[in-house]
Formats: structure tokens, sequence, C-alpha cells
């Protein structure tokens, strides 16, 4: 059997595959990520042995390509469990066609489904106004379960004050003016914009992480989605989005990618990274 989980809300489609690994009970499983250059063959040699003691089998595979999509048609999956795991996947191609027959997509929560999602995670705690904390945070809900989690362990009941204390708005407005000066490679305004960040008291890990978290909105925007974004995030990104073609995004992306990369392994610091990075504007 075959089962496809996909959409962009990653949270819950982790939580469904989690659920399913934990009710597994058999000793033969295997997760693997079909980008690696021998993962047919793993897959090959995982459904073709025969196990000793007969149990099914539970196989997670993330990352499927098209070119497997013959394998799988031919296969008799006697014994085995397959799961395979994609966050957005083409949706034009034979393999997602192929695989949609048992699947189920996660779509972001909005409206009371994210209200009552709040709800149930919060649990034997309370807290003053929901719409607060959608506001400041949005609908990512692994940034929602990490905000809840602080805001819980620093009080029972979750207030508005709690919130502005504790919680940094989804966005700050000037990240959208420093990605403007980006797009407009005005040198001079991205330094100063970027200067007055620190000046406030911001480090450069979270300027770091929200530059990050932009363009990634930016990228999502020029392939045609983006649609989980708060409202306000998704109507300034896609006039920001107008500024950039999608192959100068994956460029800025993947530079910001490696200044992340050298803060986390001490080879340089995010606010010098970054401060090299809008310098070579």
């Amino acid at each position: 059997m075959i089962k496809f989980l996909y959409g962009p809300d990653t949270y819950r489609s982790r939580q469904e595959l989690k659920k399913i690994i934990d009710e597994y009970d058999g000793f033969d499983f295997i997760r693997i990520d079909c980008k690696d250059e021998d993962a047919l063959e793993k897959i090959r040699q995982s459904v073709d042995t025969v196990s000793m003691f007969d149990q099914e089998k539970l196989i997670i595979l993330e990352n499927l390509q098209e070119e497997f999509l013959e394998f799988f048609k031919k296969r008799d999956f006697k014994n085995v469990e397959i799961i395979v795991w994609d966050e957005e996947p083409d949706k034009r191609t034979k393999l997602f066609k192929f695989l949609q027959k048992n699947s189920k997509e996660f779509l972001p929560l909005k409206g009371s489904q994210l209200k009552n999602w709040i709800k149930d995670y919060i649990k034997d705690g309370e807290i003053e106004s929901i719409d607060k904390l959608i506001e400041y945070v949005g609908s990512d809900l692994w940034r929602m379960s990490n905000e809840i989690n602080k805001l819980l362990a620093y009080s029972k009941k979750i207030t508005n004050e709690n919130i502005e204390l504790l919680v940094k708005p989804e966005l700050d407005l000037n990240i959208f003016h420093l990605v403007d000066a980006l797009g407009d490679r005005n040198k001079n305004k991205a330094l100063k914009l970027f200067k007055e960040f620190l000046e406030k008291g911001e480090d450069g890990n979270y300027l770091l992480s929200m530059f990050i978290y932009q363009i990634r909105n930016l990228l999502k925007i020029r392939s045609g989605g983006g649609r989980s974004l708060h409202p306000f995030v998704f109507r300034k990104s896609q006039q920001q989005a107008r500024n950039f073609d999608f192959d100068q995004l994956k460029k800025i992306y993947y530079r910001l990618l490696v200044i992340d990369l050298d803060m986390k392994t001490g080879r340089m610091d995010s606010t010098t990274g970054l401060e090299l990075f809008l310098a070579e504007l």
C-alpha cells in the first residue's frame, strides 16, 4: 500500500507521519531520501527482501522523483506500507496523479480552523485573545507551537501583555524597507537601515532569520504560492516580488543560507556576514 502525505502545512503532515511511525510495531522500518543516488536500489532491496518474521514493512520516502513511477506501477507491495511525504509536489506530473489515489493534502489552517487548532494545542491553559496571537505569529504552525510553548512556560494564562512582551511580530515592517533597498540595488539605503536595526538592539541572528524568511516568501510568490502567509504580508510581498526575477531570488536565498551556515559553524558571525552581503550590492 502506498499513502501520500503532502502540502505546505508541514507541521501537520509531519505530525501525521510521526503518528504512523509511532503506531508501527514492526522491525523493518526505513526512511529514504529519494534524492540520494542509490535511493531506488535501497527501495528495491527493502521491498524485495523477505522479512524473517513475515511482518509488514514500513518505508518512508521523501523527495520522490518522477523516474520512480514505473518501479511503483510494476510492484506488488504485499506486506509493505510505503508513506510518501512531500511539501510542494508538482501536481502536473504523472507521479502526482498516481499517488493522489490514496493521499492526504495538508493546507494551511485559516479562520476558525486555525483558532480551533490553537485552542486544542493550549489545552489546559488560557488565552485572552487568539486573534492577538494570530496577528503576531501568523499561520505557521511550527512557529505557533514554539511561541505557545514559550508563553505557557511564562504563565498558564496567555495575556495580550505577555504576547506583546514575549512574541516578536511576524515581520518587522522595516524588513520590507530593507528588502526594497535590496531590490533597488540601493547599497547606501540598505546599509543605513541595517545599522538602524542594530542600533535599536536587534541582533544579527534575528535579522538574518527575518531576511531569510522574507526572501523565502518572495520565492513562494514568484512560484505561484504564498497563500498561507498573513494577508498583509502577502500583499506587501506581492509588491516586492515584482522587483526580482526567480533566479535573482534563488541566488539571494542561497547567499543568505551560506551566511547562516557560516554563523552556525563559527566561521563568521551573522552581523558581519549580512554587512558584507549588503555591501556587495
